[in-house]
């Protein structure tokens, strides 16, 4: 199961980062800045993180989701969709926390353009981890598991 959930989240998680960078790119809002930033917690805003490390945290939190997902598939079982979907826009609602509490300059809690692509990037996140778990758990990629 540790293999899975590494697996698994980490390719969502990678997959969210992604989609983030890019939109960044294209759009100059700062949701990839968003995502990494770590510069409200204590102890850690006193280090100067590269991205690699922020992304790496923003991995943890992906694999914690998706351990959460799994636990309450095999216990809920029913939706898996609706699981995934919830847990995803649960995470996309720390948006506006983390604008909030941003240091550096990240979209405000008003830009409607900014919400939009994270929490568009979320829902893809939650239907990545949905069918990757389905891959993972189901496929033959790593052998068929309960």
């Amino acid at each position: 199961m540790v293999i899975r959930v590494l697996g698994i989240g980490s390719i969502s998680g990678i997959a969210l980062s992604a989609w983030m960078y890019l939109w960044q790119q294209m759009t100059a809002l700062k949701v990839y800045t968003l995502l990494l930033n770590v510069d409200f917690i204590p102890f850690i805003r006193q280090v100067d993180w590269n991205d690699f490390m922020l992304n790496f945290f923003h991995i943890i939190i992906s694999w914690a989701i998706v351990l959460i997902y799994i636990l309450l598939k095999k216990k809920r079982g029913r939706n898996r969709w609706l699981i995934g979907i919830g847990l995803s826009l649960c995470a996309a609602c720390v948006y506006f926390p983390l604008s909030l509490l941003a240091n550096q300059t990240v979209p405000s809690v008003d830009n409607w353009q900014a919400i939009i692509i994270w929490f568009s990037g979320h829902i893809l996140y939650g239907l990545l981890v949905v069918k990757l778990t389905d891959l993972f758990y189901n496929g033959k990629f790593l052998g068929k598991q309960s």
